[in-house]
């Protein structure tokens, strides 16, 4: 899947393969948005080829969240890949993220 990023639109993949658009309440997602679309503490798991940022449940692994199989095949590879993404994931837009999430990629 590739995501065009000049609809503007981000995505939550979830563990059954389903993909619903979402958008941020105003211009960006706020904290507690991200934390209600991957159902606990938002971790930043990488910045895809598309640009986009991928989000998912930093305690997902700890709490035994099923593996999201679509979102790990779609945008890792190597090491993060073989760890695998759990839990509901959410896929930013650049455009709907604080810029304190840019930085860290």
């Amino acid at each position: 899947m590739t995501v065009d990023r000049t609809d503007n639109l981000s995505f939550i993949i979830k563990t059954t393969g389903e993909i619903v658009p979402a958008m941020p309440d105003d211009e960006e997602f706020s904290p507690s948005q991200l934390r209600d679309y991957v159902a606990g503490p938002p971790e930043l798991v990488c910045k895809t080829r598309d640009g986009f940022f991928l989000f998912h449940n930093k305690e997902g692994k700890a709490r035994g969240l099923p593996a999201n199989e679509l979102a790990t095949s779609m945008y890792l590879s190597g090491q993060q890949k073989a760890e695998g993404v759990v839990g509901r994931v959410l896929l930013a837009h650049p455009d709907h993220i604080p810029a304190f999430w840019k930085v860290v990629f």
